[in-house]
């Protein structure tokens, strides 16, 4: 089916394991945060400069079909969006990659109107909502190359 990228807060790694075997049932490829496999690291620029973190994870992001953000809430934010998933989402966005959130754009942070510009599609964990849309994006791509 799809290749799809996660992206969350490294406070919500652990439970990124779950939503990737519900995706892998359904058929697709997952590919998990980078940081993840050092998850027992402080997360500084240190040890993300050291183990090339955010570029290999903006390289899963390149070859990937969509990537889907688990935007848990995050002390006292609602639809917790930090600055990687920030800046993962706009690779996305500039790559032309569907981005899918778990929960709504956070209403409380300053580039709100950034995150609702990159037009994400918030499905929960509905994977059949992902795999319509995935689909309706493939069908559409097919009728422009006719």
């Amino acid at each position: 089916m799809a290749k799809i990228t996660l992206c969350s807060s490294a406070r919500f790694f652990d439970r990124l394991y779950i939503i990737k075997e519900a995706l892998e049932r359904n058929g697709h490829e997952v590919f998990l945060p980078s940081m993840q496999n050092f998850h027992h690291l402080e997360e500084t620029a240190l040890a993300k400069i050291h183990y090339n973190l955010m570029k290999d994870h903006l390289e899963k992001i390149n070859r990937s079909d969509a990537i889907y953000v688990a935007n848990y809430d995050k002390d006292g934010v609602k639809g917790y969006i930090g600055g990687s998933a920030f800046l993962e989402m706009g690779k996305a966005f500039d790559k032309g990659i569907p981005i899918f959130l778990m929960n709504d754009a956070p209403k409380n942070v300053s580039f709100r109107e950034e995150v609702l510009a990159m037009q994400p599609i918030v499905i929960g964990e509905n994977w059949e909502k992902l795999d319509r849309r995935l689909n309706i994006g493939a069908k559409k791509k097919l009728r422009g190359k006719n």
